[in-house]
């Protein structure tokens, strides 16, 4: 196995880290951890069985998780209800004095197993250094009071050729119906920073995995929503602004750099039939880790048999936070280059992704 290497980021160069740790700095993961019910007997023909097992792929997570990277704030997708409150949640508070959120997945028809084998999204967050505020969760399939009318009537007439597993068209319906059939969800913790006062979303998600425009409406709905948890999380304290809040948007976004929902939450306007989309929540999200970072130090987060790329996105403003340390993972992508194997999971990692580890520091 490869050591992933913690490095340090500035004046873009970047070189192995030995930055001392100050008060007004913290870290933040993001990671998912592969659902045991999500693995596929089709798609992860290359892993061994034994490499499969849920027990040892948790006994990974554990050593992952809790010891090797054990961030202030882990925001992670693929979380099992079931798993969630038979283990995690109670050792994180229990062990670590970590508290913690979660939202499941609704199941979907075809699911034939007990409901709280379903998966969801969690954050934990340090109560050293956060208090907790407040949660909300949504599920990115209910549109009612986030779009108007014409924005409706795009979604009824705008077409999406829906495919199988294999990439293959077998159907076509609106994309207003395929955002209602599908089950994805969001997170949002409010938390303040003990150290400094500040008030923070730490937004959680895992997009749909094809279409564009599914991902890129639900996207938009996470932030219409993150808009009304800012102004909620501001009602009735004295002397808070907008400009106190700061927001960290992590997760499995399933799109590339170069998509229509990085560009969307960059900021740029993506052009749809008679309007525009353009991210409501730019003045708080403008920045992704990736681009601070040299692109030699992250061939793929996700390492998924014939699905590769970069997935895995913390979003933040650049005037709010800078990014001083981050965990490379070429060292993933050239370790599978040796031992000559497809993807993840392997004997070292029990996911199909990678842990994506930073180090923030807190700017006035």
């Amino acid at each position: 196995m490869f050591p992933r290497k913690l490095m340090s980021v500035g004046n873009s160069l970047l070189e192995k880290a030995s930055l001392p740790v100050s008060k007004a700095t913290f870290t933040l993961m993001t990671y998912n951890m592969l659902s045991p019910y999500y693995m596929w007997p089709q798609v992860y023909t290359y892993v061994p069985d034994k490499y499969k097992e849920w027990s040892y792929r948790h006994r990974l997570l554990e050593r992952e998780i809790l010891n090797l990277y054990r961030a202030d704030i882990m925001c992670v997708q693929e979380l099992t209800c079931k798993d969630y409150d038979g283990f995690w949640k109670t050792h994180f508070k229990n062990k670590m004095n970590y508290g913690s959120s979660f939202i499941s997945k609704t199941p979907p028809k075809y699911w034939k197993r007990p409901n709280d084998e379903m998966d969801g999204v969690g954050i934990f967050y340090n109560l050293e250094k956060f208090e907790h505020i407040s949660t909300t969760s949504i599920y990115l399939n209910d549109l009612i009071g986030l779009f108007n009318i014409s924005e409706l009537n795009y979604l009824k007439s705008t077409i999406i050729t829906l495919t199988n597993g294999a990439g293959e068209p077998v159907d076509k319906d609106s994309l207003l119906n395929v955002l209602h059939g599908r089950n994805q969800v969001s997170l949002f913790v409010s938390l303040m920073h003990k150290e400094t006062r500040t008030l923070f979303i730490v937004v959680n998600t895992h997009l749909y995995w094809k279409y564009d425009e599914v991902k890129l409406c639900q996207c938009l709905t996470i932030m219409r929503k993150l808009h009304r948890v800012i102004k909620q999380l501001l009602m009735g304290r004295e002397g808070a602004t907008y400009s106190r809040v700061k927001i960290l948007f992590a997760g499995d976004l399933n799109s590339t750099p170069d998509s229509p929902v990085v560009k969307f939450l960059k900021g740029e306007s993506v052009h749809r039939s008679d309007f525009s989309l353009i991210n409501p929540l730019r003045p708080y999200l403008n920045h992704y880790i990736y681009q601070d970072t040299s692109s030699e130090l992250f061939e793929h987060t996700c390492y998924s048999g014939k699905l590769k790329g970069i997935f895995d996105y913390i979003w933040y403003h650049d005037s709010d936070f800078r990014l001083k340390r981050i965990l490379s993972g070429a060292e993933v992508s050239q370790e599978l280059r040796q031992l000559k194997e497809h993807g993840l999971p392997n004997k070292f990692h029990p996911s199909d992704h990678i842990p994506v580890l930073i180090e923030l520091e807190l700017l006035d």
